[in-house]
């Protein structure tokens, strides 16, 4: 396992939610310095957003200050200017790229992507769509089978690394859409978790080779519903798992990818902590931010260090729950993960934060690139 991120605490800033924010200097400032005082280690830094956009400078994909929302955006690297404040107020940077999205359902595709390349869905045995009715999402995606797809994917990746030095990486959509295959089509199930592997493969090489002063770590976000998360074509078990779920055919378990990995994020986004609320209320253990914990490292083996990450909007008017959540995660995780900032700022949470988890109570001596303190 690697240690690296055994006690790492994330804040993870979406862009889309805190961009019209984090414009402003000072804002910026109080949010690390927050962060800073809240204890965390981590802050993932939003460089590709789930609709084809980058924050930073690119030569392949189109700045998200084209985009008439994100206009006072437009000509400045945000990127750059997140790792100046983290960077100064010590705390190190993941790298956050959404990969397979490429464009907002209703609204627009990414100007880069060609038609064959979105994911198509055969309905009623009749017609071809990028949308299912199953459909779920915001963003369209483009299929991971595609070569063509998967190159330019990495083509932005590679980019990435080499204009930003970062701690780590963290690709978040690294999937195919929700809405996928029934049970039965186990074949199916087994050959599309395969490609998201050898994705995954592709992607954590770019990583690694991506900078002369170290090498940066690698993870992944994914649901912690790995019941159901076969649906969206991912395995993001250990090779050495197998459960004997009806989905799983012979040879599946070798589709999983959490020995390639330097963390894993899984997302324990229910409002009951604890599994006896869960039963109580009819639910499976896994709905619950213990039982999602628990399966979470029942699937990996204990190959990786997983980051339980809360939703906090889970927890809105119900502080007591929250503070329980972070209890569960402290406790029974490798670390966690906060998503997302941005309620942080609207619930007044940030002094409950730095109260409950600050600087007082630990403090963090984890490595970065170019730092000589402590080895994975």
């Amino acid at each position: 396992m690697n240690n690296m991120f055994r006690h790492a605490k994330v804040l993870w800033i979406d862009f889309l939610a805190n961009a019209p924010i984090l414009i402003n200097a000072q804002k910026r400032e109080e949010y690390i310095t927050n962060a800073k005082k809240a204890g965390f280690t981590h802050i993932v830094v939003d460089a590709k957003i789930p609709y084809g956009y980058v924050t930073g400078k690119s030569e392949y994909a189109p700045h998200v200050g084209e985009w008439e929302r994100f206009k006072d955006w437009k000509g400045m690297d945000y990127v750059a200017i997140m790792l100046e404040v983290i960077r100064r107020h010590d705390l190190m940077a993941i790298l956050k790229l959404d990969v397979f999205g490429e464009g907002k359902v209703g609204e627009f595709l990414s100007r880069n992507v060609k038609p064959d390349w979105l994911v198509t869905y055969q309905q009623n045995g009749l017609e071809n769509t990028s949308i299912s009715s199953r459909y779920t999402e915001h963003a369209i995606f483009v299929n991971p089978e595609n070569r063509e797809v998967r190159d330019y994917e990495l083509a932005i990746l590679r980019e990435s690394m080499k204009n930003y030095e970062v701690d780590a990486v963290v690709l978040d959509r690294c999937r195919y859409p929700k809405g996928g295959p029934a049970p039965h089509c186990v074949n199916w199930i087994k050959e599309r978790a395969q490609t998201i592997k050898d994705f995954v493969m592709e992607a954590k090489a770019v990583v690694k080779a991506g900078h002369s002063k170290g090498q940066p770590g690698f993870g992944v976000y994914v649901g912690s519903w790995y019941p159901e998360f076969y649906l969206e074509g991912v395995n993001w078990a250990s090779r050495e798992f197998e459960a004997g779920y009806e989905w799983m055919v012979s040879g599946y378990a070798e589709t999983g990818y959490a020995e390639e990995l330097d963390f894993l994020m899984t997302g324990c986004y229910y409002p009951d902590v604890t599994i006896e609320k869960a039963v109580h209320r009819g639910l499976a253990e896994w709905k619950s931010v213990e039982g999602a914990i628990r399966l979470s490292k029942e699937v990996t083996t204990g190959k990786v260090p997983i980051l339980p990450s809360l939703f906090l909007k889970d927890y809105e008017n119900e502080e007591t729950d929250f503070l329980s959540a972070l209890k569960m995660c402290r406790r029974n995780g490798n670390g966690m993960m906060l998503f997302d900032a941005i309620y942080l700022e609207t619930y007044n949470w940030w002094n409950i934060l730095i109260e409950e988890t600050g600087e007082k109570h630990e403090e963090s001596h984890l490595p970065s690139i170019g730092r000589e303190t402590l080895q994975p």
